[in-house]
């Protein structure tokens, strides 16, 4: 098995209790990181902070990368990115768990010569047996080059990377939203392969909170200059982006309880 790097970026909004719990589920692993890149993304809590402290005393495996202040997932992750020592990269974003076998199952599938490799993964509220859906991707390359004409095909959190595929695209980029979609389109524009574990080895967790900020006017506003930004990068036709524009209009206007109805449709769909 070769090193590789856990990619993880915290800010002052997260939970401590759920921060432990992900990492307990990342030294729960099989296989272990050689590595794991923690971006504090801005001043943390006291909370977070002590978290921190406690398991990089434990686990002398962590190289921390600090922002003086928060400047939003995406240049998060390009700072991570950068500062990670293996060219393979497993994100985990760090409210989630994971099952044990993850690290192992997924190492070994992008030891065969793929770009990125996630897998499939479960959205729950609560405890993790409250099973809100399950995101089924594709498995094969050409069915998520596909996919991804209509929705990011690859479950972010989940995915190995090569970090020599991710630069040669133009790494992370300042995406509110859409950090991991618009990475993934630049990828396959520059020839990366992609692969999809067919299971379940990732855990979501989500609140109400979560699914009431996937709509609204300014939500709308963002995520269509970014799906004209897929169609004047030559990726999405015009068909693409009229279908894509249309679903995302219908889909961040409607109420807060359709809304949610058809986000766990559109999860439980596979392709």
């Amino acid at each position: 098995m070769k090193h590789f790097s856990v990619l993880m970026s915290i800010y002052r909004k997260e939970n401590p209790r759920w921060f432990r719990e992900a990492l307990d589920c990342v030294f729960a692993q099989t296989v272990q990181p050689t590595e794991i890149v923690l971006v504090k993304d801005g001043p943390l809590t006291a909370e977070l902070e002590s978290v921190i402290n406690e398991y990089v005393f434990r686990h002398p495996i962590f190289k921390c990368v600090i922002n003086e202040t928060n400047l939003g997932l995406g240049l998060a992750l390009q700072k991570g990115v950068l500062a990670c020592s293996y060219d393979i990269i497993a994100r985990m974003d760090t409210d989630d768990i994971i099952p044990k076998e993850r690290f192992e199952k997924q190492l070994a599938k992008i030891e065969e010569g793929y770009d990125v490799v996630s897998c499939w993964s479960k959205l729950f509220m609560g405890k993790p047996s409250n099973v809100i859906a399950v995101k089924q991707r594709p498995e094969l390359h050409e069915d998520i080059v596909r996919l991804a004409h209509r929705r990011s095909p690859i479950c972010h959190a989940a995915a190995f990377m090569r970090k020599s595929s991710v630069l040669a695209a133009g790494n992370y980029q300042d995406r509110k939203y859409y950090e991991d979609y618009n990475l993934w389109i630049r990828m396959i524009m520059n020839g990366a392969r992609f692969y999809n574990l067919q299971e379940v080895l990732y855990e979501v967790r989500t609140t109400e909170e979560h699914l009431k900020r996937r709509g609204g006017l300014n939500y709308l506003r963002n995520e269509l200059k970014y799906l004209r930004e897929f169609y004047d990068m030559g990726f999405y036709s015009k068909m693409d982006l009229f279908i894509n524009a249309n679903i995302r209009i219908a889909a961040r206007l409607m109420p807060q309880e359709l809304r949610a109805i058809a986000f766990k449709s559109i999860w439980n769909h596979k392709n």
